[in-house]
């Protein structure tokens, strides 16, 4: 897991992991039927590879634009999500009890012991790769539907905020007045408060 993550991270693949490149393959899919299927596809593949989803998320908002994009990166999410969580339960049980790990131990009791609300807010702070959150869930047999609630739900505000920055942007370069540049700033900041203000909660917790 770590091998993948870092993979994304250091190595050449880095350059396959920019928002913008993918942004304008997703958008060249706006127009083909198979388009639903084909970003769902690419979802349940890339996160099952480490992949980050955030960046994955950015770059379906900002193809798809602000009416379609948020939707399908909930749907891809969320069923990426279930995708690993299923693997995590079935073959990861026996393997999670063998590791002698603080991190994966600690992770695994957060798990466990938050509800539809916890896992929302350890989905708001990255304590640890998409996929291995979703992995060890499932492992750990925490509940599914608790999980998917409480993912779908941690994934909404950070996809909301994408989309306000993303329709903000494109309102500065059609016209840069201080109103608009002042509108993208607080949308900004709101984003660095939530997030705060989430971890904040996440280390409490």
């Amino acid at each position: 897991m770590v091998g993948f993550a870092a993979a994304w991270r250091f190595s050449p693949l880095h350059q396959m992991a920019d928002p913008d490149t993918l942004a304008g393959w997703f958008h060249s899919l706006r127009r083909n039927p198979w388009a639903p299927v084909l970003l769902l596809a690419v979802y349940l593949g890339a996160n099952l590879v480490f992949f980050p989803n955030t960046v994955l998320n950015a770059a379906t908002i900002l193809g798809l634009g602000t009416t379609w994009g948020m939707p399908c990166a909930l749907t891809g999410s969320l069923a990426s999500a279930m995708l690993a969580y299923v693997i995590g339960r079935r073959f990861g049980t026996r393997r999670l009890r063998r590791l002698d790990s603080k991190a994966t131990e600690r992770l695994t009791k957060a798990l466990k012991n938050s509800g539809v609300l916890g896992i929302a807010t350890l989905r708001l702070v990255p304590v640890a790769p998409y996929t291995a959150v979703n992995l060890v869930a499932g492992a750990a047999r925490v509940h599914a539907g608790a999980f998917a609630a409480g993912t779908l739900l941690g994934l909404i505000p950070g996809n909301v905020l994408m989309t306000l920055f993303g329709h903000q942007l494109r309102a500065v370069l059609r016209d840069p007045s201080r109103m608009q540049i002042g509108i993208m700033v607080s949308v900004l900041i709101v984003a660095a408060a939530g997030a705060w203000w989430a971890r904040k909660k996440a280390l409490a917790a």
